[in-house]
């Protein structure tokens, strides 16, 4: 005879299917959602009771308890995390400056006509001209109108390092406010997720937006994260923690007032030690700010700096067209040279010295030791007797190319381990929509099987209740 307790269990797997129908839905919903990883219902068989009564004349043992969820299980991989936010920290390193450095190549413009390499070309070019013909006065003026172009080429390349270090010091303290939103969210997120666990459920779209808020800081600053046993995530920096529990411990930005990043932002901790990125976006800013950039600025303070010296040397030792002593040829500040450097304001055609002999003003030697020095090594640090002007920065922007490259190949190959890792991760944790299609029908059976039986012991019910002791009525 039907029971009480059949009805309960058709009724209970019933509301189980349906709730397993829920998890399917709710996959194939976010099966486009970045940082959503798939959840699965982890079914097991209820409680069962024990018989009693005349339902122990059979001695059939327990009844079973129809089905139950036990938990939802969120499918994701600690390791995979990690290896994917490391990878992907170092990818976006040396994507950033590989940025920088391909914006620093374009403004700098070597390889065209307009590059700093043919205008010192040109120059020595015009003191050729100019001791064949030594009065000559348009050559005197082409002279000075291409040593004013050098000039010019100098000081907008410092202004453009100089606005492009600008423009990266934004950037540094744009991704320090977003590091410190990214720890107050791990924080807060760390809260609700060690409270529903400890009331025994699964918190797991909490946890997804979590991954992702890690996933990001990794991708900013090279962080570790290290989950507790309550639920909740520790994440450092370099050993320097960055959210522990429910407190997030943020970064600030200072402005340096050392040579040579005077006016950059540095980046601190609440406690007073400086932020050191191990990796990450902000890593390769500072880097690409601090390093590189700095380096090109020095490379061509040093050679407007030894060039105005030479020249104005050699200048100064003879006589110009007028009989009077030379004047220095280039006018230059201290510690910007390559962004003040300029043609002497008191120098004409007249000024250009070419004589080394008064009253000769035919004389070309001045013209000539100015030739030569195109091809003179020089002895000052950083040239160390080693290399000519030319081939200085010839050597400095070979440096650029070479870490420009560099840039680009670590990048393309940290990019493509990445996206590996990713994948690996995406086939554990992501939606399968032909699986999810799969598991919606086997629900689909055994919620039809479960209403079914439902619907029989219904039936049944009604043939005791309604239609058994008819008969001589």
């Amino acid at each position: 005879m039907p029971s009480l307790s059949s009805i309960s269990t058709s009724l209970q797997a019933v509301l189980t299917q349906s709730q397993v129908m829920e998890i399917i839905q709710h996959n194939v919903a976010n099966a486009s959602t970045p940082g959503y990883r798939r959840q699965s219902a982890i079914l097991t068989a209820a409680v069962p009771t024990t018989l009693g009564g005349s339902e122990f004349i059979n001695r059939a043992g327990q009844r079973g308890g129809s089905v139950t969820i036990a938990r939802v299980e969120r499918f994701n991989l600690a390791f995979f995390d990690g290896r994917f936010r490391t990878i992907s920290a170092e990818a976006k390193n040396w994507e950033s400056q590989s940025e920088i450095l391909n914006q620093l190549e374009a403004t700098l413009a070597e390889t065209s006509e307009d590059g700093l390499l043919p205008k010192l070309d040109q120059f020595w070019k015009g003191w050729q001209s100019l001791s064949s013909d030594p009065t000559n006065n348009s050559l005197r003026s082409v002279l000075l109108d291409d040593a004013s172009s050098l000039a010019t080429a100098f000081n907008r390349r410092a202004e453009q390092i100089n606005l492009l270090r600008n423009d990266q010091n934004l950037s540094v303290s744009s991704q320090v406010d977003e590091v410190n939103s990214l720890a107050d969210q791990v924080a807060k997120l760390n809260a609700e997720i060690s409270h529903v666990l400890s009331v025994g459920e699964q918190p797991n779209d909490l946890m997804d937006k979590r991954d992702m808020a890690l996933d990001q800081l990794a991708n900013l600053t090279g962080a570790v994260s290290t989950e507790q046993k309550n639920g909740e995530m520790v994440v450092s920096i370099g050993g320097h923690v960055l959210v522990v529990g429910h407190d997030a411990f943020k970064l600030h930005t200072q402005t340096n007032t050392t040579a040579p990043n005077v006016g950059m932002s540095d980046v601190y901790w609440s406690d007073g030690q400086q932020m050191i990125p191990t990796s990450g976006s902000l890593k390769g800013t500072l880097e690409a700010r601090d390093k590189i950039l700095v380096g090109q600025l020095t490379g061509l303070n040093s050679l407007a700096s030894e060039l105005t010296s030479q020249v104005n040397t050699i200048h100064r030792s003879g006589f110009d067209m007028n009989d009077v002593a030379g004047k220095d040829f280039f006018t230059v500040t201290a510690g910007s040279e390559a962004g003040t450097i300029a043609v002497n304001t008191l120098l004409d055609a007249a000024g250009v010295v070419t004589s080394k002999n008064q009253f000769e003003p035919g004389n070309n030697t001045v013209a000539l030791e100015m030739v030569a020095l195109k091809n003179s090594k020089i002895a000052a640090s950083p040239f160390n007797g080693d290399v000519t002007l030319n081939e200085y920065y010839n050597t400095q922007i070979t440096s650029l190319a070479v870490s420009t490259q560099r840039a680009i190949d670590n990048t393309y190959q940290h990019g493509l381990v990445a996206k590996a890792l990713s994948d690996q991760r995406e086939s554990v944790a992501g939606v399968n929509l032909d699986e999810e299609a799969a598991n919606m029908a086997k629900t689909q059976k055994a919620y039809q099987a479960a209403a079914r039986m439902l619907t029989t012991m219904d039936e049944l019910l009604d043939l005791v209740i309604n239609r058994m002791g008819l008969t001589g009525r």
